[in-house]
């Protein structure tokens, strides 16, 4: 177990330092450092005993010091008794079970159903669409139009051979030329003279394709000389460059086919590449590789045979695993990472791999730092114990049936022990057949590997443990089968992190396992340049059932046809929802800034340079010596200064931002001429009302061409340094060096301030490029430690962008360079003229804490004002707001926002919880931060994630979008418009000259709907509607805690209490009351105060269980008011109704804020005796009333006046009149003395204003 941690700790953190990979591996190491110049000052000190620090004399033991000595001594043996404890439990891990006689602690996992079945089966359905086309490019030409015949020799193993196969047959169909039968080649590895029809059905294979590709067994007759055909230089085709496009076939290899006749091409390992041939010639490798391609039946019979006795092992039909285990020798050797083993066991290996590799080795002195870079890469093997452990975490038990295909594992009994230990049926095709039934196939090696190939494409379960053809295959082919069993390709990288971290306990590392691998299933992805068609056959050939196939002129005319249908016959409507929608915003800054937007507090320090002075000048006057006088003059001098500047400066975003982002509308793609023109439009309609930021959103720098798409992979312009610049191509002015001073200039002349997209740290083509980092300081590369440091050491590949994992990843901001490079980013960006910052992908579920913290105080640093912005918000509570709003302006808390319904109604929620947190203006970056409740998608917009730009309306109604834009509004959220502007003419609405007041409070007056379902939830612990937990006590030791308000006919919501195991040190915690709260009873898994997950918008934020661990995120306290709160999120748990129908989008919502400042007004009054007058206070304030229906009907809502004077604290509502305005339609209720009622349109909402008079007092006035 020792070992098996030993041999991934080095992957925790590389450092050419022992010290300091220790320092990196936990952050609970500390090793303090001091200054050179202090040292000296404890060298007498040295060499002075022990006992001599414990007496005034040091040459006197006394009584005195014994007893401290005895002390000390208990002190540390108690310490140490308690390490032990400590250090054995986190030793008495899942590695080895009882065997042998040896017992080793295997805690119990409990089968989860989901542990076979694919969580994504019942929800998607993919099917393959690689048939042939008519009228396409697999038309069969004329017998007598061959341009010649192509040869090939398949080199490698089974499955390279495969591949080589697939590629020949494209490219045969390239060149129009006719394909001899390849011959498998004899490998030097795998030592096999297996001939193709050895191992495939010739037959089937030629028939199957004889209406794509002409494809012969042999030679033709009239070509008798055969030994020339790859021995002399003038038939063959050398030095193909690896991954070629099918057009350098055309130019290059098809004139010399044309000339000889015949030809071979040499050689012919991955020569072909995926995304840049036509889309019709992978689907005809997919034809090939999935249909052509077909064993021999007698080993298809024989795998059938091994599947069938893996599912019958123990009697009954049982699921079954298939590991493809890559540990042999030349692997391990071939990787260059270290592995657990005795030092001779490790020498022997050097002189393997100084022998079999010896350029690669050289002296070995640089092996160990190579090691620690692939292992933290995740580019290691996975050890069989490691591929254990794992396997444990993920749920999976003792007695999972588990096939391995394998190889001679290096380090034999020895290294599978830990693995067949904890897994004890543990199988190979040798133990399965007989001797006898593989005779048949022993004299071929590649007929023994198809066994393998197909008894893992049938598992149901599939465990890869390292790259290579085999596992690539297996998973594209399940995924090209429907994706209906899972694929499990281990993250290396997160668990190298994991195995090396000595601090983390079974259940941290069973969540950390189960969570990261939650989506690693062999789901079909979105595939990017140079993708891996074996792997990954999604775009070519793979589809979603239902989905129509549409693709050339067919696809183009049909969107044609769509837009001009859609522009045409909307055109009316479309003019009138942008003129809303600018009208939305109009109205929204003229009549509710007075109520959204405060006059921020300033601290008048406009009398500190007068006093500083003076101070100054009475410090210089009575100090004694000059040097003093100096110093003290020169510190407050400093502080003055320091406190002037901070007074001189205005308040940063005082007010929620607005302005225009391109992403809604552009996408990736917008141009300079298209978003300069944008923000033209900008500046004259919607600066007059406070919009004032025209923000270009993210690829900027990226190259709009064929094959680049969001996560593609070698298409951005970086500079020298590894930093982003503007792509010239779009951005024409950003040539010679300029980035975008041009456009920033063009900009500010128009009075708007200029804004960019930037995602995490460092991109993945500059740490590719391995660039040097630029020291700002200097104007030269970063240097330290006497060398130049470059991008690879700072990237962290393993903390990539989870939803843009080719494009960025996070940089070691520990590190000096680290720091640097994001320092000459931001100075960068200054210099350019840039005045807003959206930093994306470093909240939320991406958060990086050091980077934000790092960028924040650069952007304080600089000479000019940068508002800074967080994206995106998934997951985001307003307890993980608390660290990060400070730091920063504005900060998403939702997933990103489009123009359905589901992601309006999501906002509620969310908007509401921070609300009641006061986090709306609070403490930000140089002024206040604001939560930020994404763009809003209105207007002609684009397609998230798309390759194009503004092509259609807004799929909200005018109502919805009314609703959205006074949700936003009342949220005090930023307003970033999203859409584009093809036919503003000018604005509509009322002007309302007011001026700005502050918003006081704001809470959920009514929350309503019909009761179907009942869903645990959380919400803030002001909400009235959270105190209805109470305790059941049961006959078992573990007592229930229930959900009993407002049940009705259902039955109480009931979780079961069980105290937590907590380590000495988290005693304190349990006295305070906190407890665990199980699912059920015999279940380990607890309920987190936040699900550790991505989630959209529109999902429902419920409560979700996990592994039951000890950290804060499972913690509860139940109160004596019957609340359930978390210290974690700072919310409760609360139980919600939620219509069944339509989700969490039904009810009806009222939302209070109070506007105008109350004006106060004094009156005297006759009155009789015994005084002559009387003074009556009157208080006049503005109410802002939202009504919200979220139902999918016409609904009629009411709202007392005594509800609302109650957002005015100690008024008295007996003595209040209203008069009353909605401000959409304009309707005036006059004089309201009870109640208002409004009927809402669907979906829609009523937006009052009320002017409240109150008389709160009176008081006596003598004559």
């Amino acid at each position: 177990m020792v070992e098996l941690r030993h041999s991934s700790s080095v992957g925790a953190r590389a450092s050419s330092s022992p010290m300091k990979r220790d320092e990196d591996a936990s952050p609970l190491i500390h090793v303090t450092t001091h200054d050179d110049d202090h040292r000296h000052h404890f060298s007498r000190d040295r060499d002075r005993s022990f006992w001599s620090f414990l007496s005034d004399d040091p040459r006197v033991f006394s009584l005195l010091n014994s007893k401290i000595s005895l002390f000390l001594i208990a002190v540390f043996a108690i310490v140490g008794l308690i390490s032990a404890f400590s250090i054995f439990n986190r030793l008495n891990a899942p590695y080895l079970c009882k065997k042998d006689g040896i017992v080793l602690h295997c805690p119990h996992v409990n089968e989860a159903p989901s542990l076979w079945e694919n969580p994504y089966s019942a929800t998607t359905s993919w099917k393959p669409c690689a048939e042939r086309r008519d009228n396409g490019i697999s038309d069969l030409p004329p017998e007598n139009e061959t341009n010649g015949y192509i040869f090939i020799h398949a080199e490698g193993g089974l499955n390279q051979q495969r591949i080589a196969i697939c590629n020949a047959v494209a490219v045969a169909k390239i060149m129009n030329a006719t394909l001899i039968l390849p011959v498998l080649k004899q490998d030097q590895i795998w030592k096999d003279q297996t001939k193709f029809e050895d191992i495939f059905d010739v037959d089937h294979f030629i028939d199957y394709l004889k209406y794509d590709v002409r494809i012969v067994r042999d030679i033709p007759e009239w070509f008798t000389d055969k030994s020339e055909l790859f021995t002399s230089i003038r038939r063959t085709v050398k030095n193909i460059p690896k991954y070629a496009p099918a057009q350098f076939y055309i130019d290059n290899v098809l004139p010399r086919i044309k000339e000889k006749k015949i030809m071979a091409l040499k050689p012919f390992v991955d020569r072909l590449g995926y995304d840049n041939v036509p889309p019709e010639i992978n689907r005809l490798r997919c034809r090939v590789n999935y249909h052509a391609l077909k064993f021999l039946p007698e080993i298809e019979e024989m795998s059938d045979l091994l599947v069938s006795r893996m599912r019958n092992r123990t009697g009954v039909s049982n699921p079954y695993m298939a590991l493809h285990l890559r540990f042999e020798k030349g692997m391990v050797g071939l990787s260059f990472c270290d592995f657990v083993g005795t030092r001779d066991e490790k020498a022997r290996m050097g002189e393997y791999r100084k022998k079999e590799w010896p350029r690669r080795y050289k002296n070995g002195s640089h092996l160990w730092q190579l090691a620690l870079q692939k292992r933290k890469e995740g580019r290691c093997p996975l050890e069989p114990g490691e591929v254990a452990v794992i396997l444990r975490a993920m749920g999976y038990p003792k007695e999972t049936q588990i096939y391995v295909a394998s190889g001679q594992v290096y380090g034999g009994q020895n290294r599978m022990a830990p693995l067949k230990n904890m897994f004890p049926s543990l199988v190979t095709k040798e133990e399965l057949a007989t001797k006898e039934e593989l005779d048949g196939f022993r004299k071929h090696v590649t007929s023994l590997a198809a066994l393998d190939f197909l008894v893992c494409l049938k598992s149901d379960v599939f465990v890869m443990t390292h790259g290579g053809n085999f596992a690539k295959l297996i998973i594209g082919a399940r995924r090209y089968m429907g994706h209906l069993h899972k694929s499990i390709k281990p993250d290396k990288g997160l668990m190298s992190k994991s195995f090396g971290d000595p601090y983390m306990g079974w259940a941290t590392f069973v969540e950390d396992v189960v969570v990261t691998h939650q989506t690693r299933t062999g789901l079909p992805e979105e595939t990017f340049p140079n993708y891996d068609l074996w792997e990954n056959p999604l775009t070519p050939c793979i589809k979603m059932s239902g989905a129509r196939f549409l693709h050339g002129k067919n696809w183009k005319n049909m969107i044609r046809t769509d837009s001009r249908r859609q522009a045409g016959a909307g055109f009316e409507h479309m003019c009138l929802s942008l003129s809303l929608s600018l009208s939305l915003s109009h109205l929204l800054f003229i009549s509710t800034f007075n109520i959204f937007n405060p006059e921020p507090e300033k601290l008048d320090l406009s009398f500190v340079g007068e006093t500083c002075s003076k101070f100054l000048g009475k410090i210089i006057q009575y100090t004694k010596t000059m040097r003093i006088q100096l110093l003290s003059s020169l510190f407050l001098f400093s502080f003055c200064s320091y406190l002037y500047r901070v007074s001189s400066q205005p308040e940063h975003a005082s007010f929620p931002p607005r302005g225009w982002n391109s992403y809604d509308s552009f996408c990736w793609i917008i141009s300079e001429e298209d978003f300069l023109q944008s923000a033209g439009i900008i500046s004259q309609r919607l600066k007059p009302y406070g919009y004032e930021y025209a923000v270009v959103d993210y690829l900027w720098y990226r190259k709009n061409v064929p094959g680049a798409y969001p996560d593609s992979l070698g298409f951005d312009v970086i500079d020298e340094w590894g930093r982003m610049i503007p792509d010239p191509d779009r951005w024409p002015s950003s040539k010679d060096g300029k980035g975008f001073t041009e456009v920033a200039k063009k900009v500010h002349g128009m009075g708007l301030k200029f804004g960019i997209h930037v995602m995490r740290g460092l991109s993945r083509q500059a740490y590719d490029a391995n660039t040097l980092i630029l020291d700002t300081t200097t104007g030269g590369a970063y240097e330290e430690s006497g060398r130049q440091w470059r991008t690879k050491d700072i990237g962290i590949k393993e903390r990539a962008c989870a939803w843009m994992s080719h494009g960025f990843m996070s940089v070691n901001t520990k590190l000096g360079a680290g720091r640097a490079f994001l320092r000459s980013l931001y100075e960068q960006y200054a210099e350019w003229g840039v005045d807003f910052v959206k930093h994306d992908c470093v909240f939320g579920d991406d958060l990086d804490v050091d980077e934000i913290t790092f960028v924040s105080e650069v952007l304080q640093k600089l000479n000019r004002p940068i508002l800074y912005s967080l994206s995106p918000g998934t997951s985001v509570t307003p307890t993980m707001a608390k660290e990060i709003s400070g730091l920063v302006n504005m900060y998403r808390v939702t997933g990103d926002d489009w123009d359905t319904w589901g992601d309006v109604a999501a906002h509620f929620d969310v908007s509401r919880d921070f609300a009641a947190a006061n986090k709306i203006g609070a403490k930000g970056l140089l002024g206040r931060s604001w939560p930020d409740l994404d763009m809003l998608p209105l207007g002609w917009l684009t397609d998230q994630g798309s390759n194009r730009g503004p092509y259609r309306m807004s799929n909200l109604n005018l109502d919805e979008q009314k609703t959205q834009m006074t949700l936003w509004a009342m949220a005090r959220s930023p307003l970033m418009f999203g859409g584009d502007f093809p036919c503003v003419t000018g604005t509509k609405g009322s002007t309302h000259k007011t001026t700005a007041h502050s918003q006081r409070s704001r809470r959920c007056l009514k929350e309503v709907g019909k009761s179907h379902a009942q869903f645990l939830g959380f919400t803030s612990c002001n909400h009235p509607k959270v105190n209805g937990w109470s305790i059941e006590a049961l006959d078992q030791d573990l007592d229930q805690i229930c959900w009993k308000e407002n049940m009705g006919s259902h039955e109480p919501l009931c979780l079961y209490k069980q105290k937590p195991l907590l380590s000495s040190d988290e005693r304190l915690i349990y006295n305070q009351g906190e407890l665990h709260l199980l699912a059920s009873d015999g279940m380990e898994f607890c309920l987190d105060a936040s699900p550790r997950k991505k989630r959209t918008s529109k999902e429902f934020k419920s409560g979700s269980f996990s592994p039951c661990r000890s950290d804060a995120n499972q913690m509860w306290e139940l109160s004596n008011n019957g609340s359930l709160i978390s210290s974690y999120s700072g919310l409760c748990a609360t139980v919600k109704s939620i219509d069944a129908n339509v989700g969490n989008s039904g009810g009806v919502r009222s939302w209070i804020a109070t506007g105008r400042k109350e004006v106060r007004l004094e009156q005297e009054i006759s009155t009789t005796e015994p005084y002559a007058k009387m003074i009556i206070i009157v208080l006049l304030g503005e109410i802002y009333v939202a009504l919200f229906n979220l139902n999918s009907e016409k609904t009629v809502i009411s709202a007392r006046i005594s509800d609302l004077t109650k957002a005015l604290p100690g008024r008295n509502s007996k003595a209040t009149s209203c008069h009353g305005r909605e401000v959409w339609s304009g309707k005036d209720f006059g004089e309201i003395k009870d109640s208002i009622s409004m009927e809402v349109e669907i979906h829609g909402c009523a937006f009052c204003k009320h002017k409240i008079k109150n008389r709160i007092k009176a008081i006596p006035k003598l004559s």
